[in-house]
């Protein structure tokens, strides 16, 4: 079961992480929503992160500086939680969400 985590401030999502997928349709939409969120922060925002992953996949840990994180990367991270709830609710035996408290 794929594994999604969000590292969260209050309400503010300040991190994200994902584990355990494979190679099926949901691991692929996973994938998709995570790199891309990856890849907008970097493109789209001033955002500061640092980036874990396994070069193999089936591993991604994104996460923010709280003072660096903007309106723009609020809502890119607010999008792949929403993403990721929405793949969750269509298929909740592959993929469970959690959110942890950050200090």
């Amino acid at each position: 079961m794929i594994e999604a985590i969000f590292f969260k401030k209050g309400s503010e999502i300040v991190g994200f992480e994902v584990r355990n997928h494979g190679r099926d349709i949901v691991c692929s939409a996973v994938s998709i929503l995570t790199l891309n969120t990856v890849n907008s922060l970097d493109a789209f925002t001033e955002c500061v992160f640092s980036l874990e992953y396994d070069d193999l996949g089936g591993y991604l840990k994104c996460e923010l500086e709280a003072d660096s994180i903007g309106e723009d990367a609020k809502i890119l991270l607010l999008s792949l939680e929403l993403g990721l709830r929405g793949i969750a609710q269509e298929y909740p035996k592959d993929i469970s969400i959690k959110n942890r408290e950050v200090k």
